[in-house]
This record gives structure tokens, C-alpha cells and sequence, in this order.
């Protein structure tokens, strides 16, 4: 036992303030949780050699695994929740907060050298393997350690795809302190919570009204605002009435469950499903610090102390998992997918968390305390835009002008961007592919056909029972009967009445040499139909990719001969404008002059052209991908 807490000791977070909350650590654990679940299950239908009995499409176990996103998504509340807190505090009730210059370096130092450590291992992990070149690879690490890899290529990091939200949660980190100040100049406290509320809801309105839930908006702060706002409103809460009056009530932790589950079925791009996912997640965040036996359980030690680790976790657990796949891929339990995905589980959960615990001490940790790093603030710039005065702890003055001019600009840049070019906002090719397959028609049939002939070999499996038969029969009836009756006095017949039942149970067993014989083929003649349909699901597959491939590449060769027509009608027009002005001087015959415009005509009807092609292709490749 005193191994283990000197353990506890050892693994517990550091906090600047001295502050500990194991209960954020905890939702912090509920995070990593299914991220981790999501990961393994990806790499175990990517790698398994098994052929599932019942189709992962169809399964609703695989399902809820591939929910796992879901906890990004608590992850950036934890976010909103914990950046806000000591803002919060000081407009609340005048506590100090840190200045400017202290909170981008904690943010500085807290992220960033673990980050750049990791990135830099796996990219030179891709290197030795052979899969990039290292020309070809730098441009991507040098944009994902400027966490500015979503922004320039429109698609995940493919040194860590992970760090997509990574580059979300520094997007909000630099608006966090100015943000909760704008919300928290509203000082009476119920106005405050409501218009949060409005806020969050009225955003998810905002961004499906613009697109924002869409590639190229959706990995950036304009696709999962509210979730931190959500954040944000629960510091407030947290503050102004649980922390005060603090209380347990069980119903909160009967809701949790199902609100986990209302997030894992209402995470899409659909208005009405992101409200409720909304609420949903406000509910676990409720029953977390208002619940009684859920609110212990985050608080556990060990809970606390995973939760705690997360940062490595998130980091490293897709590669460690991607290194423990070579080993266990061929180890299974039946063919079915649960077995299949604990087993994965039972061994990949202690490799990523033990590998964690190390890579934390020795990495993260270190970086927990605060570090006398210079702040890029303190250029006298920077210092005059922000703030006023540099003490934020003493006098925190906020230009608020200035942060809705900047906040006007960006939503109004957003809007125009996806309102004057909306026909060529071109999806990454993956996406592309991904949307296709999600959306065939054809798929769905030969879903519904693979359905049918599981369900062809489950009735074939039973068809024993046509062998036999229960009956049964049951006579009732109500006769009239003469009773002859002597007394000592007279003699006298009585009609009485009698009633009898006669029941009749019996089971028939027919046995067919016939049938015993062939129902094993007939058995295996209805798995082999079930197979073939799920081979014919794979063959399908290919096809819509190879088909979006097809049409990804016509479309990107007719943009480049658009280029190129449009270039040459610029040269022609270029032209043109030469031969008149020395056809007008007389220095240059009429059919010369002729031919160079009828040069530049044919030019710009080659364009007209080119660009009917384009438009041509790129419908053809929406229409594939169902957009």
C-alpha cells in the first residue's frame, strides 16, 4: 500500500495556483476513455484477419466505439471551464488572475515542449520507415508544430492526426481571457448565465446557417465554439452556485448514461441533433459536480491520477497502439466483434497507460511548474494593442471594441468566404471517399441484402425445429342424465345434468433421412450466400473509391487546363491589344490584325469551354459523395 501511494504522489498533477480539482481530472479520464476505445477498435477492424459474424456496418457495439470523438468534444469544455476559472474569479469577486504575459507563458510552457518532442519522434519515425520523404514531410511538421496544419492543408496532421483538436484548443486559448472577460462585465449573475446559454445555442444556429459544421471551417474554432462556451457557462455556474452551496442529488447520476448515449447519437452535422448534443453535454457536466455516486467516482484517486496523464496519453496512445496491432492482430475470440475488441482492449489499455505514465513523468510533468521563458508580449506593441496596463492582477482592463472588431472581421471573412466561392470548396479526397461510402445507396442495399442472408443462416441453424410438431386437443361437453330414485314412500326418475372434459397433449418428432443428411450443407450454403454479399460489400467499395478517384482527378485536370485557358486568354487579349494599336498606325496588315483576333476569340470560347467542363466535373463529384 505504500508503494502505491508513493506512486499517487509521483503521477499527481502540479497546478500553478496550487488549486487541485481530482473531479476535472476525472471528467478528464471520462474523455480519454472512449478516444482510447475508438483508436483500438479503428485498428482492429483496419488489421484483423476475422470475418465478423454480424457486419461492424451493422453492429451497434462497433457503433458506439466509433463514437469515440465524443470526448474532444468534453475535452474542449474541460478547456473552457478551467481557462475561465481564475478570469472568472477576479471579475466575481476582485481575486487576482494572472496578467497576460503569465497566462501565454504557463499556456507556453505548460503545451508546447511536450508537443514539439512528440511530433519531432514521430516524424522521424515516418522518415525511417521509408513512407515520406524528408522534403515532402517538413512543410507538415513545420505547419503542425505551428499548429497551423488544418488551416493550410484542409485535412489532420499526418505525422499524429490527434493533434487536430490540439490546434482548436490554441485557437481558443488565445481569445480565452478576452472572451470571458466580455461575458463577465455582465454583472448580474442569472443575465450572465442566460445570455452564455443564448450564446451556446445561438452559435450552433450561427454555424449551421454559414456552413461552419462543414470542411474547411470544421477543425477550427468556428466549427466547435460552443462546446467551450459550454465550458465557460459551467465555470460560471461553478462559481456563483455550487462551489457556495455545494450538494449531491442521485437523479443527476441516472442521467448520465443516457446523456453519454444521446452524444453518441447525436453527434452529426444536423441542426436539431447538435442542439440536443449540446444539452446532453451540459448534462454530464451537471451530474459530475452535482451528482452523488458519478461525482465519487471522478474524484477516485487512480481515476484522477489517468485523467491527469491525458495530455501524454493523447499524444502517444494512436502510434502505441498502432506498434501493438503488429503483435496482436492475429490473436481472436470467436468472430465476433466484442470478444474480438476486449481482448485488444485488456492489452492495449495497460501498454498505452504504462507507456503514458513514463513518457508523463519524464516529459509533461517537468513543464507543470511555472518556467521563466520571456513572453513574446512584452514587445511594447503587443502590449499597447491588448491592454492597457500589463498588470492584469491589479487593473485588468479589456479593450472590448477591439476584440468585437476583430470578431466582426473573422465571422464576416468566414461568411464571404463561403458565400463567394462556394462551388469549388473542394473537400479533401479522404473525406470525399469517406462521404461516398456513407452515403451509396448501393451500399445501403447490399447492406440490407447482407441483413437477409445473416438471417437466412441464423433460420437455417434452427430449421431442426420443422422436424417437430406439438399438438394438442381438448373435448368438452355437457350431457343430460335419468337418475331413477326410490324413496319408501314414492319411486320417482331425477334428470341431472353432467359435464366432462377429455384433453389430448402429444409431441411428433418426423425424422427425414433427408433432412439430417443435408442440413449441414444447407447450413453452409447459406453462409457462403452471406459471404459472397459481404465480398460483393468490399468489391462495391473499391469501386466508389476508385469512382471518387476518378472524378477527384478529372475535376483537379480540368481546373489546371481552366488555368491554363484563362492564361492563354490573358496572352491573347495581351496581344491583341498590341496588333491594334499597330493596326490603327497603319504598321500591320488587316489579316494579320484578323487572325490575332480571331485567335483571341477562339481563346476565350475555349475558356467558356474549360470552365463548362470544370462545373461539369465537379457536380459529378458531388453527386458521388452525396454533397
Amino acid at each position: 500500500m505504500q508503494i502505491l501511494q508513493q506512486l499517487l504522489n509521483l503521477l499527481k498533477r502540479e497546478t500553478t495556483g496550487g488549486q487541485y480539482l481530482p473531479l476535472v481530472d476525472g471528467l478528464r479520464f471520462l474523455a480519454i476513455l472512449p478516444v482510447l476505445v475508438q483508436h483500438t477498435s479503428e485498428r482492429l477492424i483496419e488489421h484483423t484477419p476475422v470475418s465478423f459474424s454480424t457486419p461492424v456496418e451493422q453492429d451497434q457495439l462497433a457503433f458506439l466505439a466509433s463514437r469515440g470523438t465524443i470526448g474532444v468534444f468534453l475535452f474542449f469544455a474541460i478547456s473552457g471551464f478551467m481557462l475561465s476559472l481564475p478570469f472568472a474569479r477576479h471579475h466575481l469577486n476582485g481575486a487576482s488572475s494572472p496578467t497576460l504575459k503569465q497566462y501565454f507563458v504557463r499556456r507556453f510552457t505548460r503545451i508546447e515542449p511536450p508537443y514539439l518532442v512528440w511530433m519531432t519522434v514521430f516524424a522521424l519515425v515516418l522518415l525511417v520507415q521509408g513512407a515520406w520523404k524528408l522534403g515532402d514531410l517538413l512543410p507538415h511538421w513545420l505547419a503542425s508544430c505551428f499548429y497551423l496544419h488544418n488551416f493550410i492543408y484542409g485535412e489532420y496532421s499526418v505525422i499524429n492526426p490527434v493533434a487536430w483538436s490540439l490546434e482548436i484548443e490554441i485557437q481558443f486559448y488565445l481569445i480565452a481571457p478576452w472572451l470571458v472577460g466580455l461575458f463577465f462585465s455582465i454583472k448580474n449573475a442569472r443575465s450572465r448565465q442566460w445570455v452564455l446559454l443564448g450564446s451556446i445555442f445561438g452559435f450552433v444556429a450561427l454555424q449551421h446557417a454559414m456552413g461552419w459544421q462543414y470542411f474547411p471551417f470544421k477543425p477550427t474554432l468556428l466549427g466547435q465554439m460552443q462546446h467551450f462556451l459550454v465550458g465557460i457557462w459551467l465555470a460560471d455556474c461553478y462559481l456563483t452556485r455550487w462551489q457556495k452551496s455545494p450538494s449531491a442529488n442521485i437523479g443527476w447520476d441516472w442521467a448520465v448514461v443516457p446523456a453519454l448515449l444521446t452524444m453518441a447519437y447525436t453527434w452529426t452535422e444536423e441542426f436539431a441533433k447538435s442542439l440536443v448534443f449540446g444539452a446532453a453535454l451540459m448534462v454530464v457536466f451537471i451530474a459530475a459536480f452535482r451528482g452523488k455516486y458519478f461525482s465519487q467516482l471522478l474524484r477516485n484517486q487512480w481515476v484522477a491520477i489517468i485523467g491527469g496523464m491525458c495530455y501524454t496519453i493523447y499524444l502517444t496512445h494512436l502510434p502505441l497502439l498502432e506498434l501493438q496491432m503488429i503483435f496482436t492482430k492475429n490473436l481472436t475470440l470467436t468472430t465476433h466483434y466484442l470478444p474480438n475488441l476486449l481482448l485488444q482492449l485488456a492489452i492495449g489499455l495497460p501498454l498505452v497507460l504504462g507507456a503514458s505514465a513514463v513518457f508523463y513523468l519524464v516529459l509533461e510533468k517537468p513543464f507543470m511548474k511555472q518556467m521563466p521563458l520571456r513572453s513574446i508580449l512584452d514587445f511594447p506593441v503587443l502590449k499597447s494593442f491588448f491592454m492597457k496596463n500589463t498588470s492584469m492582477a491589479k487593473t485588468p482592463v479589456f479593450n472590448y471594441k477591439k476584440l468585437l472588431t476583430i470578431a466582426l472581421l473573422l465571422v464576416s471573412s468566414a461568411a464571404f468566404t463561403q458565400t463567394e466561392t462556394p462551388d469549388f470548396q473542394v473537400p479533401p479526397l479522404d473525406t470525399l471517399i469517406k462521404l461516398a461510402i456513407e452515403k451509396s445507396p448501393v451500399l445501403r442495399s447490399q447492406d440490407v441484402w447482407i441483413q437477409t442472408k445473416s438471417k437466412e443462416v441464423s433460420l437455417e441453424k434452427k430449421s431442426w425445429a420443422n422436424l417437430v410438431s406439438v399438438g394438442g386437443t381438448a373435448l368438452l361437453g355437457t350431457n343430460n342424465v335419468l337418475d331413477f330414485q326410490q324413496t319408501t314412500t314414492n319411486q320417482e326418475y331425477i334428470s341431472l345434468d353432467r359435464r366432462s372434459a377429455v384433453y389430448n397433449a402429444g409431441v411428433t418428432l418426423r425424422v427425414s433421412l433427408g433432412d439430417v443428411l443435408n442440413r449441414a450443407d444447407k447450413v453452409d450454403i447459406k453462409r457462403l450466400e452471406w459471404e459472397r454479399s459481404q465480398a460483393d460489400r468490399i468489391t462495391l467499395k473499391h469501386q466508389i473509391r476508385e469512382e471518387v478517384m476518378v472524378r477527384y482527378d478529372r475535376f483537379q485536370a480540368d481546373l489546371y487546363l481552366l488555368d491554363l485557358e484563362s492564361q492563354n486568354v490573358e496572352a491573347m487579349q495581351l496581344a491583341l491589344g498590341i496588333a491594334q494599336k499597330y493596326f490603327e498606325e497603319g504598321n500591320l496588315p488587316a489579316s494579320e490584325y484578323t487572325t490575332v483576333l480571331a485567335k483571341s476569340i477562339a481563346a476565350k470560347k475555349q475558356l467558356e469551354e474549360s470552365k463548362l467542363a470544370a462545373k461539369h466535373s465537379y457536380r459529378m463529384l458531388r453527386e458521388i459523395a452525396g454533397i
